[in-house]
């Protein structure tokens, strides 16, 4: 039986959701072997105050955070997320290109949209338009879906391997 979804962990370290989303039961992570999968890079960021605070960058910028539509106050969730994708999507597709040997520019645009969750709450809806400079339609297409089944965040977003743990108050912020 999975865990309730609000339920909060008896431990620090259990995982409230493994690959795909599916809910792991408390103290049960899923591992790979040791030193099979060893991160290329890790990003930590902190998050204080919700969308009326800010998120502090390691060893970068503090950037204040706003609810949707607050224009001026500060970025949203909508926006960060936009922002990964986007960032994330047009250097794969910059990846793929290459790898073609193709010298077209490109761009990447991402809307994501917030709608009311049915069962609860709320959900994205994020959709991304690539384009490419010189590409007929049919290869833009080709070269998009190459760069979508190759982008990380895109991995994410399709249910890829996110996880939420609880740390305690006062551990590491972006340290």
């Amino acid at each position: 039986m999975s865990p309730h979804p609000d339920a909060v962990p008896e431990r620090e370290d259990d995982v409230l959701t493994g690959p795909a989303g599916r809910a792991v039961p408390a103290g049960r992570a899923v591992r790979a072997a040791p030193g099979a999968d060893r991160p290329l890079y890790t990003a930590r960021v902190a998050n204080s105050g919700g969308t009326a605070g800010s998120v502090e960058v390691q060893d970068g910028a503090t950037l204040p955070t706003a609810g949707p539509g607050e224009a001026g106050a500060g970025y949203d969730p909508e926006q960060f997320l936009a922002m990964a994708w986007s960032t994330c999507l047009g250097e794969t597709l910059k990846v793929v290109l290459d790898a073609e040997g193709l010298a077209h520019r490109s761009r990447v645009r991402v809307e994501v949209e917030l709608h009311a969750d049915p069962r609860g709450g709320y959900r994205f809806v994020p959709t991304a338009y690539l384009a490419v400079e010189g590409a007929e339609p049919e290869e833009a297409r080709r070269l998009a879906a190459a760069a979508h089944a190759r982008c990380p965040v895109s991995k994410l977003l399709a249910g890829g391997e996110a996880s939420v743990r609880v740390e305690p108050w006062g551990g590491p912020a972006t340290s």
